[in-house]
């Protein structure tokens, strides 16, 4: 008789070993929601201490568990690849625009949040990067921002992230403009030019 399927959500048999530095592993096949059986595993001191970490870490997977392509412990960088060819699939943006996010994306973005996976990302991580931006840039911190907002948001979509961290961030704030004044050699330079305006012949210039 056939082993029943795991179902989705849910996982099987825990078991044990201990590894090289003593510490013991509890290791289960978890069933995601695409259908696919993975194998999961934590470590404790004991075997009571593995089990429980282990059931701790499933219970986040089981909650935000994803849809296959990305879940709460897939990288950024797996995220921002995801979202590049989900703008592809939906082509609603013109090439120009496609292009620009790609590279404010991968030169901008991905360098501050590579080495992070997506349960690690949090509102004060997102909100002190874009203020470091706006320091140096209020255009840049704001392209930085759009296209942060877009790829959580399909992060959320795929239920790979409970909740989109940029929504929560401090709003940026353009710097006021300076008016600047002309200096004396300039307002006499423009008093020439204005003085010379159409005084050639037969042209009728100021009088």
């Amino acid at each position: 008789m056939a082993r029943p399927r795991t179902p989705v959500g849910t996982f099987g048999d825990i078991w044990f070993e201990t590894a090289g530095n003593g510490m013991v592993r509890a290791r289960t096949r978890y069933r995601d929601e695409d259908g696919r059986l993975r194998r999961v595993q934590a470590s404790g001191e004991t075997e009571r201490s593995a089990e429980r970490n282990l059931k701790q870490l499933l219970s986040r997977r089981s909650h935000h568990g994803g849809l296959g392509e990305l879940s709460p412990d897939s990288s950024f960088k797996r995220l921002v690849e995801v979202w590049l060819e989900d703008l592809d699939l939906e082509d609603r943006l013109a090439a120009s625009t496609r292009a620009l996010y790609e590279r404010n994306m991968r030169q901008l973005v991905v360098p501050a949040f590579e080495h992070y996976s997506l349960r690690e990302i949090t509102v004060a991580k997102v909100d002190r990067f874009l203020k470091l931006q706006g320091r140096t840039s209020y255009s840049m911190a704001k392209q930085c921002k759009v296209v942060l907002g877009l790829a959580f948001g399909l992060a959320v979509r795929y239920e790979a992230m409970a909740r989109n961290p940029v929504r929560e961030t401090a709003r940026l704030h353009k710097p006021a403009s300076q008016a600047k004044s002309l200096t004396p050699a300039q307002v006499a330079a423009i008093r020439r030019a204005a003085s010379g305006w159409r005084r050639g012949q037969g042209l009728n210039g100021p009088r």
